[in-house]
């Protein structure tokens, strides 16, 4: 079996059988030669479409993306050419849980409040909602759930009315993106929910798209953002990969698409997509420690330049939190620092440099599996594995 796979996508040798040749491609040259090739594995970052995939060799058989979404590819398009799709769901739940649970810390501590003093509102329920709405539990974080599609799936489920939301102080956006459909997410905010005055933080770390950028940046909204009564924490862009530098600038957090970016995560997206395509061929994943995945050397990440150390203060120097932790700072300083030179480069460059920027990012090891850092608030232990709180 040939297999075709992008040059990110990481654990694939580990993984891979002795049957299965492999071959790398940059997904930054576009559209790969697949001449030859039994099965292709992909990333979001490719968009496989009519447009985009016009030719296609007769052996590819499966098509697979390392990721728990599929909006960037054409399902309806390769089934009719007869190659199946699979791809990873719940893949990177837990990290983008904990990226967002990162972020509310870390507003919290700005805001000078305590975890009971808040209510989150969770916007879709499916696993990257569910790990969210448990790690809140953990640590006594209030919480309110809305899904109405899953309602109509799932006798058990009960989503809020989408009124009870304007109560919350936090929304947390965990939904697809999608379009010109009954309960679509496109524009979600403020098409169909409008941010009321008792919402004082947004986060979406689900899909560029679900949230209208330009209401972010309406008179409104934006007075609220300058008198700080209002902030958010974005991870997705609406123009991705040009993330708009406004955006940017008035974000209380930004990242470069990377809440998901764990080693957990990546053996996860990739072990789950591999299993699925090898088993049409009768083979299977070879096993890989918990060792492997969490001593996996990534590529080093550096900051950029000239970097203001009062502004991203390294873990060894400064009491711990989160967001230092995670790497939440070190991500927002550097999509800040390429917002500042967006007028200096052409919008392909731009794009290509937002690219690199996420494919040059090491990972890092969830808090589940890393033990509890001694100076790490007790509040926050049942977030990390620890000997009272194994996981």
């Amino acid at each position: 079996m040939k297999l075709l796979a992008d040059k990110h996508i990481y654990f694939l040798e580990e993984l891979l059988p002795r049957e299965v040749e492999l071959f790398y491609y940059d997904s930054e040259h576009g559209i790969p030669d697949l001449k030859g090739m039994d099965a292709w594995l992909l990333r979001t970052v490719t968009k496989v479409t009519p447009q985009t995939l016009v030719s296609v060799p007769k052996s590819l058989k499966y098509v697979g993306s390392a990721s728990a979404g599929f909006d960037h590819v054409d399902i309806e398009y390769l089934s009719a050419l007869n190659i199946g799709f699979e791809h990873s769901p719940g893949c990177n739940a837990n990290a983008v849980a904990e990226y967002v649970v990162t972020g509310i810390i870390s507003w919290l501590e700005h805001q000078q409040l305590n975890l009971s003093e808040i209510k989150v509102g969770i916007i879709g329920m499916g696993h990257t909602g569910g790990a969210l709405a448990k790690l809140l539990e953990k640590i006594g974080i209030q919480y309110i759930t809305y899904d109405p599609p899953k309602s109509l799936r799932d006798p058990a489920f009960k989503s809020c009315r989408i009124e009870a939301l304007v109560e919350c102080d936090i929304l947390s956006l965990h939904v697809p993106y999608t379009r010109d459909i009954a309960h679509a997410t496109h524009h979600l905010i403020p098409d169909i929910l409008s941010l009321s005055s008792k919402n004082k933080l947004l986060i979406n770390a689900s899909r560029g798209g679900v949230i209208k950028e330009s209401y972010l940046l309406s008179n409104n909204v934006l007075k609220r953002l300058v008198k700080n009564k209002f902030n958010y924490i974005i991870d997705v862009w609406e123009g991705e990969p040009h993330p708009n530098s406004r955006v940017v600038d008035h974000a209380f957090l930004a990242s470069p698409h990377i809440a998901g970016y764990s080693k957990q995560a990546k053996f996860e997206a990739t072990r789950v997509v591999l299993a699925k395509i090898l088993s049409h061929f009768n083979l299977s994943c070879k096993q890989v420690s918990v060792e492997i995945i969490e001593n996996k050397t990534t590529e080093p990440f550096s900051l950029s330049p000239n970097t203001d150390y009062k502004e991203v203060v390294n873990v060894k120097f400064n009491t711990l939190s989160l967001s230092k932790l995670h790497g939440l700072h070190d991500y927002d300083y550097e999509i800040r620092n390429l917002s500042k030179h967006q007028n200096d480069m052409s919008r392909d460059d731009y794009g290509s440099s937002f690219q690199e920027l996420r494919n040059k990012l090491s990972l890092r090891n969830e808090f589940r599996v890393t033990p509890l850092p001694n100076k790490v608030p007790k509040k926050y232990s049942p977030l990390f594995l620890s000997s009272s709180n194994p996981e």
